[in-house]
This record gives structure tokens, sequence and C-alpha cells, in this order.
């Protein structure tokens, strides 16, 4: 619930930007254009924060395998000379 509200209030402040703007340039407007608009920015916002997220996971995952694969190389006995 921490991940998903901030941004659900982030993208009704949008939608009550855009609605606003709406109402001032055009007054005479169809109360389904709000909905409408409403629905864009809800998949928006989807997609939006699904490939932050989705980002944010490959992020992890990259510093994850860097870790290990310094850790492993840190664990590896030192090679001594080969004594010919």
């Amino acid at each position: 619930m921490a991940y998903i509200l901030p941004r659900a209030v982030f993208v009704l402040i949008a939608w009550a930007m855009t609605c606003v703007l709406i109402r001032n340039l055009w007054p005479a407007a169809n109360p389904t254009i709000f909905g409408i608009v409403g629905a864009i920015w809800i998949l928006g916002g989807i997609a939006y924060f699904s490939y932050l997220r989705k980002l944010r996971r490959d992020i992890e995952e990259l510093e994850r395998r860097r870790y290990n694969a310094s850790r492993q190389r840190d664990l590896q006995p030192l090679e001594s000379p080969a004594a010919d």
C-alpha cells in the first residue's frame, strides 16, 4: 500500500489539473470528457509507474550480481606463479 498510495495521489492531482484546464478552456465540455481524461491518466500512471518499478528491480538485480561477483573474486585463493 505504501507503494501505491503516493502514486495514486499523484495521478489524481494530475487529473484534477487537467479537468480544471478543460473547464477553463472549454466551459461547455461534456462530463464524459472528464471520465475519458481520468481513464487516460489512470492508464498512463499504471504504465509509467510499472516501468519505474521494473527499472528499480533491474537495478537491484544488477547490484546483487555485482556484489556476488566481487565477493566470489575476493574469496578465490590467489594463484601463485607456476614453478618451472
